[in-house]
């Protein structure tokens, strides 16, 4: 264990100790189990009850409007049917409550069984030894040739793999009215920020906003403009420098300095909704959906809500770009963030018994299976490659995603791999920016102090 990154995590979270009274433990003992994954049946001795906890955000509630959602929890319902003897008694919350939550779970050593784990986690629950590594089962599972290249990078640290991805998340992608850019001049949605700052005018002048942002809970900024933005400007071997924290790439260097001071501009010409800091990116996504704003910046998840939510006029008039190229970067202009960055994992202390159903629901429930159900169900793009999806079943919408997705190289998300506390300090630093209360300089030099004291 190091102790500076316990002081950290305990200092950090120090406040949330009325959370602590509601966290449920996990199990004691250690072992490293040998069974096949993903087989069901699991529990050792047949017939042996067992109970597994298990936390995660997917609200039943929200399941409607979530492809990814509905297919991973039905996989989930699927293997508890299967598996009659395993009580999993699960503890479900808002994604903001659950980060909170989970992170102070682990200050204390109280994480459950099962649970999802951001990429930006992983240093901190590994070097404090919470998480149990995979890699002896994945080498043992049939479809591990299936999973896309790079997908367990954020779960891997040392060699030891820590997860199996659960999303392939999509972070940066415009949805935009082309009817309604179409009535102010514009074919489609503009290939430059210029274009874009006189549409916002012409938008407001309307009562409309150009790009809805819900940017309440910090990361939407972060996740779907600047992982994206910023990699444009700095180039990926930047990015993969600081997540790595080999010294090569600051903050302070001219280019991110660069992105930041280019996000300032953007909200300074009042592109986004003049609330974008108080409304979450549900109700961003609602803005768009009901016509108050001409676009919306967003990922993958969007597509499930518009699908769901925005009326037929709505979705026919909805197409997809991405961001136009920035000036003078070292980054490739046709690319947007993508990757892996959240996991199930699994709690250190499992053995015997509850460590072979442990280990079975995790690949059963997060490995090919769900990819292939993502694909079926919704023409969605999971981590494994599954082959021979007909996507002309699917909405157009859902098809015109797909192709321009699979247009674009995926740079990194920010938040999915960089350390924890420099995605928080980040975070709360770009609302500020984008609220015109602190420079992208001085934003640059707060993240590069809290990068060199990790």
């Amino acid at each position: 264990m190091k102790k500076k990154k316990i002081m950290q995590i305990i200092s950090f979270l120090a406040a949330l100790s009325l959370i602590l009274s509601a966290c449920g433990s996990g199990s004691n003992g250690s072992s490293n189990g040998s069974t096949t994954p993903g087989n069901s049946g699991a529990g050792g001795a047949k017939g042996e009850q067992i109970q597994l906890t298990f936390s995660h955000y997917y609200l039943e509630e929200e399941r409607p409007t979530s492809a990814e959602m509905d297919s991973y929890m039905t996989l989930v319902e699927e293997w508890e049917a299967n598996n009659p003897n395993v009580n999993l008694v699960q503890s479900v919350m808002s994604q903001a409550d659950y980060s909170t939550k989970i992170q102070a779970q682990a200050a204390v050593n109280e994480i459950p069984d099962i649970f999802f784990l951001k990429g930006s986690w992983v240093s901190n629950f590994a070097n404090n030894d919470l998480l149990m590594p995979i890699n002896d089962y994945l080498d043992k599972y049939e479809h591990k040739d299936q999973f896309r290249k790079g997908v367990f990078d954020a779960a891997t640290r040392d060699g030891n793999i820590y997860g199996i991805p659960n999303q392939l998340s999509i972070t940066s992608v415009v949805f935009y009215n082309e009817q309604m850019w179409k009535e102010i001049g514009y074919d489609r949605f503009p290939d430059n920020w210029e274009d874009i700052y006189k549409a916002a005018e012409k938008f407001n002048e309307k009562g409309i906003s150009a790009i809805a942002l819900g940017n309440k809970d910090k990361w939407p900024a972060e996740s779907s403009i600047l992982s994206t933005m910023g990699d444009r400007f700095t180039g990926t071997d930047w990015t993969n420098s600081i997540i790595a924290r080999d010294g090569s790439a600051k903050f302070t260097d001219p280019e991110f300095v660069s992105a930041l001071d280019q996000m300032q501009n953007i909200a300074a010409n009042k592109v986004f909704n003049p609330d974008f800091n108080i409304i979450s990116n549900a109700q961003a996504e609602e803005y768009y959906a009901q016509g108050k704003a001409a676009a919306t910046i967003d990922g993958h998840w969007a597509l499930s809500y518009l699908l769901s939510n925005a009326s037929e006029e709505v979705l026919s008039q909805t197409k997809v770009a991405i961001l136009p190229p920035v000036d003078g970067g070292k980054g490739d202009n046709n690319t947007i963030s993508g990757g892996a960055g959240w996991y199930v994992a699994l709690n250190k202390n499992l053995e015997g018994a509850k460590l072979d159903a442990a280990m079975d629901f995790l690949f059963s429930t997060a490995g090919y299976d769900f990819s292939r159900v993502y694909a079926e169900k919704y023409g969605m793009t999971g981590p494994s490659l599954i082959e021979g999806t007909d996507l002309t079943q699917f909405p157009q919408l859902t098809q015109d995603f797909a192709a321009l997705t699979g247009s674009l190289t995926f740079t990194p998300i920010y938040d999915m791999l960089m350390e924890g506390a420099i995605i928080e300090s980040m975070n709360t630093g770009l609302q500020e920016v984008l609220n015109g209360t602190k420079t992208g300089q001085d934003l640059a030099a707060q993240l590069q102090s809290g990068q060199e004291s990790l």
